[in-house]
């Protein structure tokens, strides 16, 4: 758990001052939100965005090969994709952008500091940001350098020089700050409070020589989290969270390493809180879960990596007496190749080059994995890869109509009748989901 030895430390101080006179009681934080009560709000979360500054790829041998042993993210146009992000913000002008964590590849300090620099440009425009890390940003030993053949070791951050890096971006404006955690309260609107809650677990990174991947509350995090609760209730205010980690079962399948591993006492705290959305990212997928708990619905969606097709990211409107919307919208590439006179036909023509990108990783991933067998006959092999192509569409992007047909498909027989138990479980999963709606979702005010 983080910072446990601190926790320590703390109560023993807490023993030795037992008899102590009781201190003067902390002055209550200031609010002062930029935007009053009874205004709509427009907030837009984008996640996973792995930007890799362009100062630490040559494109060549290396990088090549990383990309092609990953998993369909398309850093060969990061930059683009983000700059197009940047430039579709600043012309809608919503009132908040969030960025859910994986801010950076993986946690490389020149790719946090190009970040901050693009989103100061969107404070700039009278967009107030805010961010919390992923697993990839912060002590990330996996920080490289791609040059020639070879993967360079790069210079990586700490949390305290995360929170320095973003002081624009939520920190130097946070009401409230966490003190084991990079978590923090901010109060864009008078209505509407964001909870910022930092669930990476990065302090054995170094030491294990890997990123951890799973997602954690600590029982300290939990007690400023009641606290924050307990503001916002005394100025009336809703809280939305936001988290890296998911916040519930995205996928019955896929849940150790994703889920957060106290979800079951996080899910009881918010909706006992009447907190009714959490905004996370992490898995990479398009997808809406709830859960009732103290007869409240929580919602958690899980908006997609925007490295990937289709390049999308989240809405969210509240309005008054009303209550919380969600929907998907894509980032303008093609616009943004236009306005810079790109003569790149991939980017003049981003959409379908991404879907095209995004549809052979997937089905050449699963042709080589199914080739590695050595159990299916190549025409089989083909067949199956294809499908597994159609529904990893539908899942990544959360639009259903992927799913048209696919189980009149010659793969989706091999599948059923296939001995990778886990694979076709994966796909039947999917295919059992094929009405639910993963790109709208409306929350009536209570």
């Amino acid at each position: 758990m983080k910072k446990t030895a601190l926790a320590c430390i703390a109560l023993l101080s807490l023993a030795l001052t037992g008899c102590a006179q009781p201190t003067e009681q902390a002055a209550e934080p200031t609010i002062s939100p930029k935007i009053r009560a009874n205004q709509p709000l427009t907030i837009y979360q984008a996640t996973d965005i792995h930007y890799l500054s362009n100062t630490l790829t040559d494109g060549k041998k290396a990088f090549k090969t990383y990309l092609a042993t990953g998993d369909g993210k398309q850093q060969n146009y990061i930059t683009e994709i983000t700059d197009a992000f940047v430039d579709d913000v600043k012309a809608q002008k919503p009132d908040v952008l969030v960025l859910s964590g994986d801010i950076t590849n993986n946690g490389e300090k020149v790719s946090h500091e190009e970040m901050a620099e693009k989103l100061e440009d969107i404070e700039k425009a009278g967009v107030q940001t805010y961010v919390i890390p992923g697993n990839h940003d912060v002590l990330n030993p996996y920080a490289r350098k791609f040059e020639g053949d070879k993967q360079i070791k790069a210079e990586d951050i700490t949390p305290k020089e995360f929170a320095s890096i973003y002081h624009h971006s939520g920190y130097d404006e946070a009401v409230m700050r966490d003190d084991s955690t990079l978590s923090y309260l901010a109060t864009p609107s008078s209505d509407v409070w964001l909870l910022m809650v930092d669930t990476a677990d990065y302090e054995n990174n170094k030491r294990y020589g890997a990123p951890e991947t799973n997602g954690y509350i600590s029982t300290e995090t939990f007690a400023w989290i009641q606290e924050c609760i307990d503001l916002a209730k005394k100025h009336g205010a809703e809280l939305v969270t936001v988290t890296h980690h998911n916040l519930l079962d995205h996928s019955e399948l896929l849940t150790k390493g994703f889920t957060i591993v106290q979800n079951k006492e996080a899910v009881s705290l918010f909706a006992k809180n009447d907190i009714p959305l959490n905004l996370s990212g992490h898995v990479h997928i398009q997808d809406i879960r709830s859960e009732t708990s103290h007869d409240r619905t929580i919602y958690d969606v899980a908006t997609s990596s925007m490295a990937m097709y289709p390049q999308q990211y989240g809405v969210v409107n509240y309005a008054p007496n009303k209550g919380l919307s969600y929907k998907t919208q894509r980032v303008d590439v093609e616009k943004y190749a236009r306005k810079i006179d790109s003569k790149d036909p991939n980017l003049l023509g981003f959409q379908q080059y991404s879907k095209a990108y995004f549809g052979q990783f997937s089905y050449t991933k699963a042709l080589s994995d199914l080739f590695l067998t050595g159990k299916y006959e190549p025409d089989d092999v083909e067949e199956m890869a294809k499908t597994m192509e159609q529904v990893n569409f539908a899942y990544f992007t959360g639009d259903k109509s992927f799913l048209n047909g696919v189980e009149k498909t010659p793969g989706y027989a091999l599948w059923q009748k296939a001995d990778s138990e886990f694979m076709t479980q994966y796909i039947d999963y999917i295919v059992a989901h094929k009405t639910k709606n993963d790109l709208t979702l409306e929350i009536p005010e209570n």
